[in-house]
């Protein structure tokens, strides 16, 4: 059997036309997905701020702080948890942010570094939302040397703007950790 070029069947020509139909299709779902990864979102000092939530292993509602003598501004207080005495950090002061004072629906977010675990003392937290990794900017330049410390950039969600936190680094700033001097 042969196939006459004459009849309009060009084999060679109908694979091309689908090898080039397949990789558009490939390139089409490739631009409209979005790399997206999971962020706890939350209020500090009037703005929202978002950080990887695989460092985050819990939320709670703001337990009784006992304050500790001689450790850093940044250490709002101590706190049981599960047996556990977790320090609760207010980064608020590090990010150079107003501290108002926290009400009833501030909340802690226990998060764990390599070294310790501790609670992020938070006005409020919105939740856990995926948010779009392509859409990060760079941080705004008012911002100072401290504050753009800590964070890797800002995203502007419908509007909102989210700070995104640099969570390992803030929890390895010398101001939160606390050394042990015998």
């Amino acid at each position: 059997m042969t196939v006459e070029k004459n009849a309009g069947y060009d084999i060679g020509s109908i694979l091309d036309e689908m090898r080039e139909e397949y990789w558009q299709g490939l390139t089409e779902v490739e631009e409209a997905r979005e790399e997206q990864q999971e962020y706890i979102t939350f209020t500090l000092g009037g703005e929202t701020f978002a950080f990887e939530t695989v460092h985050a292993s819990e939320v709670i509602r703001v337990p009784k702080l006992v304050k500790i003598p001689r450790v850093q501004e940044l250490i709002a207080g101590v706190f049981n948890l599960r047996g556990e005495i977790t320090a609760a950090v207010d980064i608020r002061p590090l990010l150079g942010l107003p501290q108002p004072p926290i009400s009833t629906s501030g909340r802690i977010i226990v998060v764990k570094s390599d070294k310790f675990a501790t609670g992020i003392l938070t006005e409020k937290v919105e939740g856990v939302m995926p948010l779009p990794l392509n859409g990060l900017e760079p941080v705004v330049t008012s911002l100072d040397g401290t504050q753009r410390e800590y964070i890797r950039g800002q995203l502007n969600l419908n509007g909102s703007l989210i700070m995104m936190l640099d969570i390992v680094r803030l929890l390895n700033a010398p101001e939160i950790v606390v050394e042990h001097n015998p």
